[in-house]
């Protein structure tokens, strides 16, 4: 196992679902983070050295010395940068290219999430189509991605294949009795990234650590560089929310009340 890298003075982008509903007193908080690393353990092996700056995520809210929300952090040296879930659905990572035309549904393309994966799609060769809101679609798709995790997100995902379609949707909930009555061919397989992060855990049940994910995870991290230099996948636009720690509780609430869209809530700490 890698040592982990340390991180000073990250911006982090927080996850307001981890806090209401399943609160876990004493831990640290906050999911995404990027920043420059401080420090670098004795059995790193990766190329990433003290000084870098780096991007990535870790699962705030869950244990005592992991969370983005603080001054210095830890986080595994071979996974820092971005990953698209394609082994979940069998796709194709860029910067290979799909053969043929093939279409993946996209539901919650406004998201964080969603607009990171329409661009490495795109990258890849898909055609996407995406909706950010519950309206009917019917397409020749062989695959969907629920990355918003709304109810009915998982219904209007399952609709896009059509009513006799087969296909597999990858969603961040577990299969929903309507979505499974529509079209019981389609495959519903729920999915956290977490499980790349090589620790146990609990969100409704228990998800057991994933040396596969994790494996994907840091073969694809390796690829986003170049990605991000060629232009197919861009950042989004940053909502630099002012002061630091302190003001991460007017933060949460602003993402609590769905006003974040498109863009990214940040803070410098």
């Amino acid at each position: 196992m890698a040592s982990p890298v340390c991180l000073s003075y990250p911006f982090v982008i927080p996850s307001y679902a981890l806090i209401t509903p399943l609160p876990n007193p004493g831990t640290i908080l906050g999911c995404d983070f990027s920043g420059i690393i401080a420090a670098v353990g004795p059995s790193v092996t990766t190329s990433v050295k003290v000084g870098d700056q780096v991007a990535g995520f870790i699962q705030g809210g869950h244990f005592k010395d992991r969370g983005a929300f603080a001054e210095y952090l830890k986080t595994p040296a071979d996974l820092v940068g971005l990953c698209l879930r394609a082994p979940r659905l069998g796709l194709t990572k860029p910067p290979v290219k799909v053969k043929g035309e093939k279409r993946v549904f996209d539901y919650g393309g406004s998201t964080s999430v969603g607009l990171f994966v329409i661009q490495l799609l795109a990258a890849a060769g898909y055609k996407v189509t995406t909706v950010s809101s519950p309206r009917n679609f019917d397409g020749s798709i062989i695959g969907a991605l629920d990355t918003q995790g709304a109810s009915e997100g998982q219904l209007l995902a399952v609709k896009a294949f059509g009513p006799e379609g087969k296909g597999k949707i990858v969603t961040i909930l577990g299969p929903k009795d309507e979505a499974v009555a529509y079209n019981p061919n389609i495959m519903i397989q729920p999915t956290l990234i977490y499980t790349s992060l090589r620790r146990e855990f609990s969100f409704r049940e228990v998800f057991p650590a994933s040396k596969q994910d994790k494996d994907h995870m840091a073969t694809f991290l390796r690829k986003v560089p170049e990605l991000m230099k060629s232009g197919a996948i861009k950042p989004h636009y940053v909502k630099l929310w002012e002061g630091g720690l302190d003001g991460i509780e007017g933060g949460l609430a602003y993402m609590k009340e769905r006003r974040l869209s498109v863009e990214k809530l940040v803070y410098k700490i």
